[in-house]
């Protein structure tokens, strides 16, 4: 079910022109912030490949049937079953299971506002503004308040959540003889939905929930037909499972291990993996997020020199199509320019970072640019050819 609700707002030059300028007071903030998380993101890249370097040198493969004293405080590098014990039990409803952590996710059925707008210059620098607001109804498992919503009093979601989403841990969580601290545990991943026959456990009744298909609970009328204000309960666990994990010994627990330049490595891997592998991924993760943030760094540097520049355009909206090329021409100039500013921001970053390598590399342009100059000054000049002398005109007769 789908409600729709369409609103027209009018904006005249003035206003247009005053939320502009604010606006370039924003964007002027987001421009110099896009320096600070440029900076930032060299820094951490290299902070990152630095420790992973000194992680793959140290690490040390070991078996899990005992805890060797001789290796306490070095990286680690295990793999094999991790179990849990006592099981992840749900105090709430009683059911309970032999995984790493049990998880109870509660849906319910509520209104969703979704908004579309499009904008249509008017001739003397106004604007006209058409506005959809679209309504429909979808399963979410966090709260969706319905008081900012534009038609709120039709859309209205209830507040009563009887139950609520929530997580359950075992008690102690190990592989082999190896106790894995939370910081460990919390790294591991693989959630399933929890089996049929165990979802059977639960209750036919539970307050005023019923069972429903899967041993799935449920609170409404119609599962079929779902009305706003119905709640759904259902189970994801972690089942015991192979993993291989790359941590520091710290007596009988593993736990994250602090690199030199104070960086922590502690990787987590699905399956039985190599150490050698964990790490190459780990550098690759590494590359791609630097790659990501550099991407972001200069789009934000682009959107907050586009809005520094916005009133330009806004003055240029007297005339519509002027307005517009003036937006395109502005977009084009900022986006060079942000461009050109990040590489440069990411290149003195770099060289900061790495000293050594970039100053080598500077020094090698200096030598090679003077090499290039002195060789050009050293070549011989070019002897002029000179021509052979006319032969002497015969006797006269």
């Amino acid at each position: 079910m789908v409600d729709r609700y369409t609103e027209v707002t009018r904006k005249g030059w003035g206003k247009r022109l005053g939320q502009s300028l604010s606006g370039a007071l924003i964007g002027g903030l987001l421009f110099l912030g896009s320096f600070v998380l440029l900076w930032w993101n060299e820094g951490r890249a290299i902070g990152e490949a630095r420790a992973l370097e000194e992680g793959a040198g140290a690490v040390v493969d070991v078996g899990i049937d005992a805890v060797d004293p001789k290796f306490d405080g070095r990286l680690l590098h295990v793999t094999g079953a991790v179990d849990a014990r006592p099981e992840a039990r749900d105090p709430a409803t009683g059911i309970a299971v032999d995984a790493l952590k049990l998880r109870r996710v509660v849906e319910m059925y509520q209104w969703v506002e979704k908004r579309s707008s499009k904008e249509e210059k008017k001739l003397g620098g106004g604007s006209e503004t058409v506005t959809v607001y679209e309504y429909a109804q979808e399963w979410n498992d966090d709260p969706i308040d319905s008081s900012g919503f534009k038609k709120s009093e039709t859309h209205a979601n209830p507040s009563d959540w009887p139950l609520r989403s929530d997580s359950f841990a075992a008690g102690e969580v190990k592989l082999g003889a190896f106790v894995l601290a939370q910081p460990v545990r919390d790294a591991l991943g693989r959630w399933q939905d929890l089996p049929a026959q165990i979802a059977a456990q639960l209750p036919e009744q539970f307050g005023e929930f019923r069972r429903v298909a899967n041993g799935r609970l449920y609170r409404g009328a119609d599962p079929e037909r779902p009305q706003v204000g119905d709640l759904r309960v259902r189970y994801e666990y972690q089942p015991e499972a192979t993993y291989s994990i790359i941590a520091k010994q710290s007596g009988g627990m593993l736990d994250r291990y602090v690199a030199s330049n104070g960086r922590e490595v502690l990787l987590v891997e699905d399956g039985s993996v190599p150490a050698a592998r964990m790490f190459e991924g780990a550098q690759s993760r590494n590359s791609l997020i630097t790659w990501l943030v550099r991407l972001g760094g200069t789009v934000l540097m682009w959107v907050g020199l586009s809005m520094v520049f916005a009133p330009i355009s806004r003055v240029l909206d007297v005339l519509p199509m002027l307005g517009t090329i003036g937006s395109w021409g502005i977009g084009l100039v900022t986006g060079l320019v942000s461009l050109l500013l990040s590489l440069t921001t990411i290149g003195i970053a770099w060289v900061f970072y790495r000293p050594l390598l970039g100053g080598a590399i500077i020094l090698g342009v200096v030598v090679l640019f003077f090499w290039s100059r002195s060789g050009r000054k050293a070549a011989p000049a070019a002897t002029p050819v000179t021509p052979p002398s006319a032969p002497p005109p015969p006797p006269a007769p």
